[in-house]
């Protein structure tokens, strides 16, 4: 396919751009769904080179009458498209359902068809290097495999409370769960991680990565990591963050929450930096870091909104001085963009520069986009798809703080290109599109021979970091680095901090 277009639609408002590979013709027509050509566009001559490709790129915003659509060019045609008020609500909803099927320590029930499965991972953990146990059932399964990890629970937390705080509206028709009652599931398990003198254990998993079976079938020994003080920042300031979401509906529940986030901060505000690396025996995933200020800085942020103690917000004011502003970084490994997000609720001057370091950092973020409207072009990491959702959540800020359209048409790509406009032409959402993702990296899917709905995968990575990559990718641009088998973790595995940022960014799209 060398017509790349958002495979679920555009809604008529929407900037509207295909991206045409190869020398196709000088016209792209609209066809609507008689044949019919309602728009005749000019292909521009001078095309740009990325990824091995010269393509052209050709607005056709001018489309805005609602109806299903083809674009043609030459002997080629697109998939064809909606334009609708409402096209991406099927797939907002299957994105917040995936964590409802990735739930462990319950039952995921009969709707869940070929995928229910009876509560699993129920049993005690061994804390790491003793013969103490704890009850640490709950959660959401990380990604493909069934370990559960705080760090990044904290960032799929952030993105589901941003998605619902930016518009609670998008979440008003959910088919298997709803998002905050979703995210419970989550914020309980993480309660339980914390040590009775405030630090958080780091994640539990058995020792190593089982087989492609289901979770109920995993029946090693549970075994709880040690403590990290990014684990313990990071839950510092998810549950600072959560505790407001719930004060309203469970006031309880809230100020337990907040209680957690202090006893946190207190233990963190006295320890050295405690790097996770896996110990000996233990082979999951890791998640460590190199430093924990930018988790403390998230910390104290969210604990300056949630407590108005005013040495959260000198903390986090001495804090954000040091900081790289032109950067809003919303990764794992990286969480002080959610200082900077949060940080804008916070009155007086420290508001005005997280407001400013938002908007510099979009503006970086423009300066960078490709002709397919993403900023990232030699390199694509592992997670690249990410780093997209995460982009397209800064610049649909800056648009809401500046009002300026460059920044929405920017977000919007983000979405573009995850939803088909790549150059690989899937789309990355399982089960969505003309030509999805349906051979995830994911032991669910694998073991029933049926894809979960709603995955997002993790994308195009130029690091050939699997063997399946090795075999299937060797020469291949960052762009085309992408290979739809499960074999394939590096550049089609799952995970709930993958799908987080593309609900939030979907949520604050679709505002009515």
């Amino acid at each position: 396919m060398n017509i790349q277009i958002n495979q679920l639609g555009y809604t008529p408002a929407m900037t509207k751009t295909a991206v045409l590979r190869g020398k196709l013709g000088n016209e792209l027509l609209v066809l609507n769904a008689a044949g019919e050509a309602v728009l005749t566009l000019p292909v521009k001559a001078d095309r740009v080179n990325i990824w091995e490709d010269e393509v052209a790129v050709v607005d056709f915003s001018a489309l805005k009458a609602e109806g299903v659509y083809t674009l043609r060019c030459g002997e080629e045609s697109s998939y064809p498209f909606p334009v609708t008020q409402k096209p991406y609500a099927a797939c907002l909803n299957a994105l917040v359902d995936m964590f409802y099927y990735q739930r462990c320590g319950g039952e995921v029930d009969a709707r869940a068809g070929v995928h229910a499965h009876p509560a699993c991972h129920t049993g005690l953990a061994r804390v790491y290097g003793s013969d103490e146990t704890m009850e640490v059932s709950g959660g959401w399964h990380d990604a493909g495999d069934y370990g559960r990890y705080i760090v990044p629970a904290a960032k799929a937390v952030a993105d589901l409370l941003l998605g619902w705080q930016w518009n609670p509206a998008a979440f008003v028709h959910p088919n298997l769960t709803e998002l905050l009652p979703e995210v419970r599931w989550e914020l309980e398990w993480m309660l339980k991680m914390q040590r009775a003198d405030g630090a958080v254990y780091h994640k539990v998993s058995c020792a190593t990565f089982c087989g492609m079976i289901m979770p109920e079938e995993e029946q090693e020994e549970l075994i709880v990591s040690p403590i990290s003080t990014t684990a313990t920042g990071d839950f510092a300031a998810s549950m600072a963050m959560a505790s407001r979401f719930y004060q309203e509906t469970d006031p309880v529940f809230a100020q337990r929450m907040k209680d957690a986030a202090v006893r946190a901060w207190d233990w963190l505000a006295e320890a050295e930096p405690i790097m996770f690396r896996n110990p000996e025996g233990i082979r999951t995933g890791g998640y460590g870091d190199r430093s924990d200020a930018d988790e403390r800085l998230w910390a104290a942020v969210e604990l300056a909104i949630t407590c108005g103690d005013e040495k959260y917000h000198t903390y986090a004011a001495k804090a954000i001085a040091e900081e790289n502003r032109t950067l809003v970084s919303l990764g794992w490994g990286n969480v002080s963009g959610y200082a900077a997000l949060e940080g804008m609720q916070l009155a007086g001057e420290l508001g005005d520069i997280c407001r400013q370091w938002v908007v510099d950092a979009a503006q970086q973020l423009l300066e960078k986009i490709n002709a397919y409207g993403i900023c990232m072009t030699d390199r694509l990491p592992w997670g690249s798809n990410m780093n997209i959702s995460n982009d397209g959540m800064v610049l649909y800020q800056a648009w809401k703080l500046t009002g300026e359209e460059k920044f929405r048409i920017a977000a919007e790509k983000q979405l573009h290109y995850l939803l088909g406009v790549n150059p690989v032409g899937y789309c990355y959402v399982s089960c969505y599109g003309s030509q999805p993702m349906l051979r995830p990296h994911h032991r669910p899917s694998v073991a029933t021979g049926v894809c979960v709905p709603g995955l997002l995968s993790g994308g195009a990575a130029s690091g050939m970091m699997d063997a399946v990559a090795r075999e299937k990718l060797q020469g291949a641009p960052a762009g085309k680095s992408f290979v739809d088998d499960h074999e394939s973790y590096s550049t089609n595995e799952i995970c709930v901090y993958w799908n987080s940022p593309m609900v939030a960014l979907l949520a604050g799209l679709v505002e009515d």
